[in-house]
């Protein structure tokens, strides 16, 4: 068999950037694009690295130890390599960046949105941190991408790499190797551990939180614990870790009952879906029912009037013209995270889905009405009986024109027409003040939209305000943090801990009595869910969905 770095140059050729104009040389990325091509589990070790390196860089003091002393594990026999190449990306930004479009095509936009913005973060710490900065320049010596021999000496690792995993599945199955790239929908970290696990060591504990540690697009680290795993000591050495909030997945019965909502532990889904029965204008206004609700809806509608949209099924032309404004509204901003990737809707061609389920709504310049200025991505979902609001975006100057309100009206009326009576605006993380801004989840609750938990179920603990009390309004006042828990004595919870005690735990959506919303076999959201407000020091009242219980308290100071 031919090695793999001959295979990688005679596909060399195929890199030529369609981005760059011209052939690249070969560099440490060609080794790393042709293992990520013949090895999915070299591509998700990369990725898995690259997490890694986003939560240590958002840590006060980063230190990149973890990347430095990786070694290849049962699990992960590429982990030593994956390791170098990320270390050397980060270590190398302007590389990095110049080789952006392969290394989206290989690994990803998402993961390398976070290697970029990773990068960024540490070069600026470098600055005041000397250690961090020979830390980098240890990362470039072990993999210069300008230096030639230091690229021999890498594709020779993993030619090395490959063959000894090619032999190893060999020997145990008499089979060539065929690496199962990660599921679409990763299990719960659960299933892998039962039962509470010896106490960890500071250095043991440090490692896990390398480890597990996942930053959000905005820079809120929270560490990711298995059940039977977390250990409520182990707080104060988190904090000076740099970790501002603690998750427990899938807890266990027995940490329900150690871990209160007294002291901080509140039981909640990862994310929170919002839906309604489908309505036209004139039933909305009566749901509203108070006259100064009416008004105001009234007026956002109106706001609209005048300006060109269109609905229909989803065009890859639309879409892409659409993905400009995405890229420019949404990813590029602060905390900006990537959802859907360019070539969405020629995938969706290319497997015939494309004209069947998928439908968008867009708007259009009204001095210009060949220019579009916003829409959004829809789904009808038969499986779920709904008609789902997705990935929106809007130019600026179309915010007065507020276009939600308008999409309402009209994805309402094309719901109904296709047969639906459920309408969903999509789910959200289930954590509003930091990444996801109060005014977000406002929004919809002003659309009268009930939230219903959705995928893992988790214990979550806030243990340092300090970034998101850092979030302003206008009059420099900090609004909090809202999310929405479940019920510990909701029959949600009592299915969730059987599930758990029979070792296959279930998500939120499987555990509401039905499928299907708003069909009265499904548990009331009342009965499930609690609104949890930590309010700042802005004394306004905050707009939450009609029906559902709020508990309001004082966010904690800074640092506790």
């Amino acid at each position: 068999m031919r090695p793999l770095m001959f295979r990688l140059l005679a596909a060399l050729p195929l890199l030529a950037s369609a981005a760059f104009g011209a052939v690249v040389e070969p560099t440490a990325l060609a080794p790393a694009l042709a293992m990520a091509d013949m090895a999915p589990a070299f591509r998700a070790s990369v990725v898995s690295q690259i997490q890694l390196v986003s939560a240590l860089s958002a840590m006060p003091a980063p230190s990149l130890t973890p990347l430095m002393s990786a070694a290849p594990t049962a699990a992960d026999p590429f982990r030593a390599e994956s390791a170098r190449l990320v270390g050397a990306l980060a270590a190398q930004p302007e590389a990095a960046a110049a080789s952006a479009a392969p290394l989206r095509a290989a690994f990803g936009d998402q993961p390398v949105d976070q290697l970029l913005k990773a990068a960024a973060r540490i070069q600026t710490g470098a600055a005041a941190h000397p250690e961090l900065a020979a830390q980098l320049a240890g990362l470039r010596q072990r993999l210069d991408i300008s230096n030639p021999s230091s690229i021999q000496d890498y594709t020779s690792r993993l030619n090395a790499l490959f063959d000894n995993t090619r032999a190893a599945a060999t020997a145990e199955d008499g089979a060539a190797v065929t690496v199962d790239g990660p599921s679409t929908r990763r299990p719960l970290v659960s299933l892998v551990k039962h039962g509470e696990t010896p106490v960890m060591t500071e250095p043991e504990l440090e490692a896990y939180v390398a480890a597990h540690a996942v930053t959000s697009p905005r820079g809120l680290t929270r560490v990711n614990f298995a059940s039977g795993d977390y250990k409520q000591h182990y707080d104060a050495a988190l904090r000076r870790l740099g970790v501002d909030m603690v998750v427990i997945k899938a807890p266990s019965r027995a940490e329900l009952a150690e871990f209160s909502e007294e002291d901080g532990y509140h039981l909640k889904s990862e994310y929170e879906r919002w839906v309604m029965p489908v309505r036209d204008v004139e039933e909305q206004m009566q749901a509203l029912g108070k006259a100064d609700r009416q008004r105001q809806f009234r007026k956002a509608l109106s706001s609209s009037d005048g300006v060109p949209f269109e609905v229909g099924p989803l065009s890859i032309a639309k879409y892409e013209e659409w993905y400009k404004i995405y890229e420019d509204e949404v990813v590029g901003k602060p905390g900006g995270k990537r959802n859907v990737s360019l070539d969405f809707a020629r995938k969706l061609a290319d497997k015939g889905e494309l004209g069947k389920e998928w439908y968008g709504l867009f708007y259009y310049d009204k001095n210009d009405p060949s220019k579009m200025t916003g829409g959004v991505i829809m789904k009808a979902s038969p499986e779920r009986g709904m008609f789902i609001l997705g990935y929106a975006a809007y130019r600026h100057e179309l915010r007065d024109a507020n276009p939600m309100t308008r999409v309402f009206v009209e994805a309402s009326k094309l719901a109904r027409t296709l047969g639906y009576k459920v309408l969903s605006f999509g789910q959200d993380t289930n954590f509003f003040g930091y990444d996801y801004s109060l005014g977000l989840m406002m929004s919809k609750s002003g659309f009268l939209l009930t939230p219903y938990p959705e995928d893992e179920i988790t214990l979550m603990k806030v243990l340092d305000t300090s970034k998101i009390a850092s979030i302003k309004n206008g009059q420099g006042q900090s609004g909090g943090y809202f999310f929405f828990g479940i019920k510990r004595d909701s029959r949600v919870a009592a299915r969730y801990l059987a599930s758990k005690d029979a070792g296959t735990p279930k998500e939120a959506q499987d555990l509401l009595g039905s499928e299907h919303y708003f069909d009265g076999k499904i548990d009331p959201a009342r009965d499930v869910v609690v609104g949890r407000r930590f309010h700042g020091d802005d004394p306004n009242a905050l707009r939450v969905p009609v029906g559902i219980d709020v508990v309001d308290a004082p966010m904690a100071a800074p640092g506790r």
